[in-house]
């Protein structure tokens, strides 16, 4: 026991310096690869055929992810992520882009008759992104029926440009009705810094799109600018921008909770501050800011940083995530919104009611003024609870896999035990928290981890830890072994590719894993402590 407790510190300091180092590297807006989202094939196919399209002023960009490309093949395939199993759609949009790459002028036979196959890969695999959002029916996500209120309506904002680039795309005649009006809407909706949607598969998706339309100048080359500036050192892309508003939150919500060295006391203090500077006008947040659309998962994740250090942007926050509750007490993760980031305002429809987002708004709500008096905070508990299966699970929507809901569900549920214990409703929550808390046991896998990655094994055991000395003895130990086999030697942790927030795309997000890696481990050194 006494060298596991030597482990744990050594693998927390390094892990504090870790995230440290890229906490500091995002203030200073200069984030490096070791501490940025992986890389994906996708996303590095689609983005070097928009600058292969683009011209000779991309030629180099280009030929890096094509040589990236050239060099990760995996047997007779592409993988989604580095060193994965083949998968048989990426690697049909890994062979297109490799053979619309040969010559300019096959790519420019080829664009207008196989864009449709194109366009119809990039929806197949945005369509598994999440179950339970409606979407357009198949005759809907043609031109023009797409660009109908009605059916735009059915997709958050961030889906509607990949949408609308890939009907476009599929049209045979550019003729035809609705062209121009696609083109319009695509032309309308780019950010100021030249992205849609500050997302690598749809500034792609848009740009061949428009390219293919005949639109050219300012329009698409500040979007092969942008593009540009995203390609890592290696050749190849991430599947979107960074999540600095996420990471950011939550490295001050998993710092604050333990005693923090005078360089993260003053990191945490210049973090906040970076962080309200980021907020739009109407108290929400975007994932990359100051020009990505707001999300309400990140403006939950915001509200948990700022209100220990900025009572007036957390109100704000706040008040934004009570308006766009749902009305069976959910939140969801994408509203609609009118204006431009910075100066917008959230507005419903709001998609996909989430538990993660659920338990993520109502964890921050449980820490602002008057909590045991929030109708909205009492009604999102009642809707989580009812979200229990029988099995004791309480599905993501958002993640892979049966652990991240369940354990961020159970923390929340010990963490507000001192309260829930004299309401009414203490019955059924105890009975949804036993259940989840045998769940989570059930679920550990022998050489002590849970799932199939460090966040899930965090996770878990941040969860249980709440039970103390009445946990199983070798739960523990286990646990935070197999956490620390995981760590390398800059503090950061073995991918996984099952990042949070990834359900059908594959990324690490490496700060996250090691903020869920921290947290676990420091319980126990706080548990270790009471205990002694």
């Amino acid at each position: 026991m006494e060298r596991l407790s030597e482990k744990i510190n050594e693998s927390v300091k390094l892990a504090r310096d870790y995230v440290l180092e890229g906490g500091e590297q995002i203030l200073n807006g200069r984030l490096d690869e070791a501490h940025k989202i992986s890389i994906s094939t996708g996303a590095t196919a689609l983005a070097t055929l928009a600058q292969f399209l683009l011209g000779n002023q991309y030629q180099d960009s280009h030929q890096a992810g094509l040589k990236w490309l050239q060099q990760n093949r995996r047997g007779k395939g592409w993988s989604k992520v580095p060193n994965g199993d083949p998968d048989l759609e990426i690697t049909r949009l890994v062979q297109k882009v490799l053979l619309g790459s040969q010559s300019r002028k096959l790519v420019k036979f080829l664009l207008p008759s196989q864009s449709r196959e194109l366009a119809n890969l990039v929806l197949s695999l945005g369509q598994k992104v999440v179950s339970g959002m409606e979407g357009p029916l198949p005759d809907e996500t043609s031109l023009p029926n797409i660009l109908t209120e009605k059916v735009l309506n059915k997709l958050p904002p961030y889906g509607r440009p990949v949408v609308i680039a890939a009907s476009l795309l599929a049209v045979k005649n550019l003729d035809q009705s609705g062209v121009s009006e696609a083109i319009v809407y695509l032309c309308d909706c780019r950010m100021k810094d030249g992205s849609w949607c500050e997302d690598i598969v749809a500034t792609s998706l848009a740009t061949i799109a428009l390219i293919r339309a005949g639109v050219s100048g300012e329009q698409v080359d500040q979007a092969g600018q942008w593009l540009k500036s995203k390609q890592y050192s290696n050749g190849a892309w991430p599947a979107f921008d960074q999540l600095l508003t996420w990471s950011t939150g939550l490295a001050i919500q998993s710092f604050i909770q333990f005693p923090q060295s005078s360089d993260e006391r003053d990191w945490l203090n210049r973090a906040a501050k970076w962080l309200a500077a980021r907020q739009n006008t109407d108290g929400s947040f975007g994932s990359t800011p100051p020009f990505a659309q707001p999300d309400l998962d990140d403006t939950a994740i915001a509200l948990m940083g700022l209100q220990h250090f900025n009572s007036k942007a957390a109100h704000h926050c706040a008040e934004l995530l009570r308006r766009l509750q749902n009305k069976d007490g959910s939140w969801s993760t994408f509203p609609s919104f009118k204006g431009v980031p910075p100066a917008l305002e959230c507005t419903f429809p709001v998609y996909i009611p989430s538990t993660d987002v659920t338990i993520h708004v109502l964890d921050g709500l449980w820490g602002m003024p008057g909590r045991n008096s929030n109708i909205e905070v009492a009604q999102g508990l009642h809707w989580l609870l009812e979200q229990q299966l029988p099995s004791g699970e309480i599905p993501g929507i958002w993640y892979e896999g049966p652990i991240y809901a369940t354990a961020q569900a159970l923390e929340l549920l010990n963490k507000w035990s001192n309260s829930w214990r004299r309401w009414r409703s203490a019955g059924q929550i105890f009975d949804v928290q036993r259940k989840a808390y045998q769940y989570l046991l059930s679920l550990q896998n022998s050489d002590g981890s849970w799932g199939s990655s460090v966040t899930e094994t965090s996770l878990a055991l941040s969860a249980l830890s709440y039970a103390g000395s009445q946990l199983p003895p070798d739960i523990y130990p286990k646990g935070l072994s197999s956490i620390i086999s995981s760590q390398l030697t800059n503090g950061s942790f073995q991918p996984s590719y099952q990042g949070i927030y990834a359900k059908g795309w594959d990324y690490e997000e490496p700060l996250t894993t090691a903020l869920t890696a921290i947290r676990a481990l420091e319980r126990y050194r706080l548990l270790l402590y009471r205990h002694s």
